[in-house]
């Protein structure tokens, strides 16, 4: 089976040591960059703004070949070498600190220019060439830039400014205006909610841009680039999916695609292609024969991909003198296109299974209609891309049967929304899986729901059908409720939440892996459980490991399920209510700072010790408990304060708990009942503390901090009884008093052995006692008597529960607990 992997980068850049950064680290946003790009070619300097950006030394950027060198201050000059290819990159600011969360930075192949003041009004536009890139700001309510250029009559002229695409917070609106001040056309929304406009001049003279905010606010950070030009600009691509390793001729629309002379494309692999052109309408058309190499991890680099997007395998098609690549879908499938399939029944087009469709919606009510052949008990998966694909439609899918007459199935959108806020993950595209019910002739309906009155191009769609074949795809993303990147003191750890975007039926566990970590970095593989959508992953500096930036290399594997890279993924930024999030081409992660003055140590497989049994080796079962020994580790003996304990990352159907470590004590347990109906297989959660440190810019004085665990893994194992609590048993106890707790030990899955309970808690509880209780036979019900003492600790008893365990020829094998909810009270 073969495992792809993204190699590691290794130690890129080293950082100079300097001042201590806090205990929980500060925020290191990059709120901004200006310019937000640069022509390829060219070198140029950039100003950088944004929050714990202290002490910058360099940026750095997900394409290695971008150089970068410190002005002064918050100053950088950049080159951008020829080979680099155009496109959406991350950039990242590196300083005492650590890394700042990315930025998406542009290479363009236009000529660069910054918007000068005062061009405010129509009467004072500032001047720029007919082709252009202007980098500007909204920088105040109601700001409006104007820009005049000249062009010639029927020039086809593309005016495109990009401002959520470069992760800016302006809502833009272009607008064009004659010489005389008559508008000509205006938009606020075309790739989307990026406005666009293309118009064929009508005479010759200049013209004005005008770009503005939608709603009339502005900031610092409103920041876009505006592109004028008549150079190709590839829009879409038909089909918008392609096979790996076979030769595709795909047809590219745009505008300005037909030049006068015969040229040549470049494919994502670097390889020549070349193509047939020809106009249809308001969209250049051309032609050009594409062979997609296997191996195309590293080919979306250059792309900007939404949280959605996570689920597709793109590659970055650059075509010659097109500035901005166009995004292709890969599959392994063959690709029918929406007129290659052979006629059948009713006219519809016959598909094979497993395959992937290409097709236009191009009426607004247009809808298409394949048919295939299927054998009863079969389970298909059927997966529409539209939105995904950048489409302006929100497709339907519906399963019928061959007259047409019967709806077996539909399919709609995929609202489910693994990241939350920081990357929101849902879509409009539909998926789900089909059993056949008889063997014969189906047919699948494809619709749009939003349609329109006018034919569009733009609504292209891809369709998968295939057999119910598990398969995945995983991101990683900074656990933070803010932007950032991972930064680590020496001796402290990091978090990230692993999202695992399950398909075709995958229900099984998956491993997440880190390989060619450099010296001085930790992070064992950790678990998502049976079902489980979200699990911690995290990552620990050694102390005395050397600062510096490396960037990771993690794989996810599952059994029976072909190993894939882990992707990554980014917070834009916080305030929208349905949240702002992206990909990211990498995993950098920086040690940086102070050694950290706390570390918290957790362990789930610490030996039990038995009055009756002596050492028992824990073995973990659903309708049990699993206790974590938490060892607090300070840099200073002094300072020894109480220390909150939490889970974090915990599978959704084990319920959390809390904890507290007393002062002066540097040990103590949290616990998680697992319930008898969780699945089998490994989980990972983690801890996170809460408590305070002395605070060394601040004599002394405490300061609050919160740190994370390493992952905790375990495995779930098949129980041999599950221990219940009679519900109406009661639930405090006065001291002096002897109570009944009425319970079962059910026996399940064929053990007919001796089971032995009592009372116990991961630490012993003070005064109090209970009598234990041998269940041998087909005895499965009993009573357990409790014991206050007279100086029995008042209050809840943490963790008290109920344990079983059971035995094979009197060894100890099994355990089983369930928690009992008990007060000692006056």
């Amino acid at each position: 089976m073969k495992s792809f992997i993204v190699c590691a980068m290794g130690l890129i850049l080293w950082a100079s040591g300097g001042t201590a950064a806090q205990a929980d680290g500060p925020a290191v946003v990059l709120n901004h960059v200006f310019p937000a790009g640069g022509q390829v070619g060219t070198h140029f300097e950039v100003d950088v703004a944004g929050t714990g950006l202290d002490g910058l030394t360099t940026l750095q950027c997900s394409h290695p070949g971008i150089g970068f060198e410190q002005v002064a201050g918050n100053k950088f000059r950049v080159t951008i070498p020829d080979s680099v290819l155009p496109g959406q990159y991350d950039l990242r600011t590196v300083g005492l600190n650590g890394l700042s969360s990315p930025r998406t930075f542009c290479c363009g192949t236009y000529a660069e220019l910054n918007e000068a003041e005062p061009n405010d009004t129509l009467a004072s536009p500032q001047k720029i060439a007919a082709v252009q890139t202007v980098n500007g700001r909204i920088g105040a309510a109601g700001d409006q830039d104007h820009f005049r250029f000249t062009a010639q009559r029927g020039e086809r002229i593309v005016i495109e400014c990009w401002a959520e695409r470069i992760d800016s917070p302006l809502r833009a609106v272009l607008e064009v205006y004659d010489s005389r001040g008559r508008r000509l056309r205006v938009n606020r929304g075309y790739f989307g909610i990026d406005p666009l406009i293309d118009f064929v001049v009508p005479e010759d003279g200049d013209y004005i841009v005008r770009v503005f905010d939608l709603v009339y606010t502005g900031s610092e950070d409103a920041v876009y680039r505006l592109e004028i030009g008549n150079h190709p600009r590839v829009a879409f691509a038909v089909p918008a999916i392609v096979e790996r390793d076979q030769p595709t001729t795909v047809a590219l629309y745009g505008w300005n695609l037909n030049p006068p002379i015969s040229r040549e494309g470049v494919a994502g692999d670097g390889s020549q292609v070349s193509f047939v052109a020809e106009t249809r309408g308001d969209w250049d058309r051309r032609d050009v024969e594409v062979n997609i190499p296997g191996d195309t991890e590293t080919s979306a680099r250059s792309l900007r991909l939404r949280p959605s997007q996570a689920t597709l395998d793109p590659i970055a098609y650059h075509l010659a003198d097109s500035h901005v690549p166009v995004m292709l879908a890969v599959t392994d499938m063959p690709v029918v296109q929406e007129s290659d399939g052979q006629v059948g029944n009713a006219s519809h087009p016959s598909v094979p299974i497993p395959c992937a469709i290409s097709g236009q919606l191009l009426a607004g009510d247009e809808r298409d209609v394949f048919a295939f052949e299927a054998r009863r008990g079969e389970v298909l998966w059927f997966e529409g891309f539209g939105e995904r694909l950048g489409s302006p439609v929100d497709l339907d899918l519906s399963i019928l049967s061959a007259d047409g007459e019967t709806e077996f199935a539909r399919f709609s959108d995929d609202v489910r929304n693994l990241g939350d806020v920081r990357f929101p993950s849902g879509h409009l595209d539909p998926a789900g899986s089909w059993v056949v019910p008889a063997d014969g002739r189906y047919l699948i309906l494809v619709r749009n729901l939003i349609g329109g009155l006018d034919a569009d191009p733009r609504r292209v769609y891809a369709l998968t059908i295939r057999r119910q074949e598990p398969g995945f795809h995983v991101v990683v993303i900074p656990r933070a409720e803010r932007p950032e990147s991972l930064n680590v003191q020496p001796g402290g750890r990091t978090l990230l939440d692993v999202l695992a975007f399950r398909q075709r039926g995958m229900s099984g566990p998956i491993r997440v892996s880190a390989r060619n970590l450099p010296p001085g970095l930790e992070c064992p593989p950790i678990w998502l459980g049976p079902g489980v959508d979200s699990a911690p992953l995290v990552i620990t500096a050694m102390r005395g490991a050397a600062p510096g930036i490396a960037s990771l290399d993690l794989v996810a594997d599952a059994p029976s399920v072909e190993a894939r890279s882990v992707q990554s993924g980014t917070m834009v930024r916080n305030g929208r209510p349905n949240g702002w999030g992206r990909l990211t081409a990498d995993h950098p992660v920086a040690v940086s700072g102070m050694p950290s003055p706390l570390r918290i140590i957790a362990e789930a497989h610490e030996p039990r010790l038995h009055e009756l049994y002596g050492e028992l080796k824990v073995r973990h079962a659903s309708g049990g408990i699993v206790d974590v020994a938490v060892h607090v580790e300070r840099a200073g003996a002094d300072h020894q304060a109480e220390v909150k304990l939490i889970g974090t990352g915990l599978p959704p159907m084990i319920g959390n708990q809390t904890a507290t470590i007393p002062p002066g004590r540097n040990k103590g347990y949290i616990s998680f009942y697992l319930p008898p109906t969780l699945e089998l297989g490994h989980y990972s959660l983690a801890i996170r503390a809460e408590t305070t440190v002395p605070d060394p810019q601040n004599e002394g004085k405490p300061k609050s901090v919160a740190v994370i665990s390493n992952a905790v893994s375990f495995e779930v194992h098949r129980p041999a009884f599950v221990v219940e609590i009679d519900p109406y048993a009661p639930n405090t106890i006065r001291r002096g008093e002897v109570i009944k707790i009425n319970y079962t030990a059910r026996r399940v899955n064929g053990f007919i052995s001796k089971i032995h309970t009592e009372l116990a808690a991961p630490v012993k509880v003070a005064g109090i006692r209970g009598r234990g209780v041998t269940f041998v036979g087909q005895t499965d019900s009993g009573t357990i008597q409790i014991i206050a003492n007279d100086d029995a600790e008042l209050g809840q008893q943490p963790f008290l529960r109920l344990y079983g365990i059971g035995t094979v020829e009197d060894q100890p094998i099994y355990h089983g607990s369930c928690f009992l909810n008990l007060e000692v009270v006056e």
